[in-house]
């Protein structure tokens, strides 16, 4: 695909669908959803599978979604990793070789529609649908979430009927999503009418209105300790998204980064995790 049709598709996707709305909002705000979940990129590459392969697990069927899971072998106490948005278990390299020499087994597997696993689409309540079956296959005994993972983990510990680990790390989550939205609308440019519609597909879908799906909201739930870090220059999810997480999540412990962006791909970051599951 070309520079310029690359450069061009938000606004025709977000034409096509300001279009839609004027004849069904329903049809345009299902399509708008879809646009929403899908990732472009997330797929297993040939340079990762040296690292990958020799630790597949047996895939996992979950509401006709193919799971693929990992495992590195260690000592009994159990990691369990949940990448974010557009990435795959290799993800995690750097922080799994960190974790392998603490003696950790760390389990780790790909979002729905990202690495070898199936589907279209991801959202967290796919992805929690997902989480609360590996932690119950699993139990780890600490859980790292990075991005939309970490906003997964969030959301899945805030449950009363989820597997509860004994420590949590987030990085780099997001916060609110109807903040989230408002930059999907930006982008495609999308009219109040498309919007709306948006709004009314999430209360009857999932049952929840966007301004209630909040990271910092699900962390009132939580009692589990847990370790937040945010890169103040964090270019895809506001660091003040991980303050206020911060600020309601009352057994939290907060690191802030810089220079690291979103990714928080760091020696340093990764002993601060490791010094914080150690405690």
């Amino acid at each position: 695909m070309n520079k310029y049709l690359v450069k061009m598709l938000p606004k025709i996707l977000g034409n096509y669908v300001n279009t839609l709305a004027i004849i069904s909002p329903q049809a345009a705000a299902k399509k708008a959803f879809k646009i929403f979940s899908k990732p472009r990129r997330g797929k297993i590459g040939p340079h990762h599978e040296g690292f990958l392969k020799p630790n597949l697990e047996p895939a996992i069927e979950i509401n006709n979604l193919k799971i693929q899971p990992y495992k590195w072998e260690g000592g009994e106490k159990t990691i369990l990793l949940v990448h974010g948005w557009e990435s795959h278990s290799h993800r995690w390299k750097e922080m799994i070789g960190r974790l392998k020499s603490e003696n950790y087994t760390i389990i780790a597997f790909d979002a729905p529609a990202h690495g070898y696993s199936t589907g279209k689409y991801l959202y967290v309540p796919i992805y929690h649908e997902v989480l609360s079956e590996v932690l119950v296959r699993y139990q780890p005994d600490y859980m790292i979430g990075h991005s939309i993972g970490a906003m997964t983990v969030l959301f899945n510990q805030s449950q009363t009927d989820t597997y509860k680990p004994e420590k949590l790390v987030v990085l780099g989550a997001p916060d609110r999503l109807d903040s989230i939205l408002i930059d999907y609308q930006r982008i495609l440019k999308l009219n109040d009418r498309v919007m709306q519609a948006l709004e009314n597909y999430f209360q009857k879908r999932f049952n929840f209105k966007t301004a209630d799906f909040s990271s910092s909201v699900f962390a009132k739930n939580i009692k589990t300790p847990a370790l937040i870090i945010h890169d103040k220059d964090d270019t895809i999810t506001p660091f003040s998204g991980s303050k206020s997480i911060h600020a309601t999540y009352k057994n939290s412990e907060f690191i802030e980064t810089k220079g690291l962006n979103h990714s928080l791909y760091d020696p340093k970051v990764n002993d601060q995790i490791v010094d914080f599951l150690k405690r």
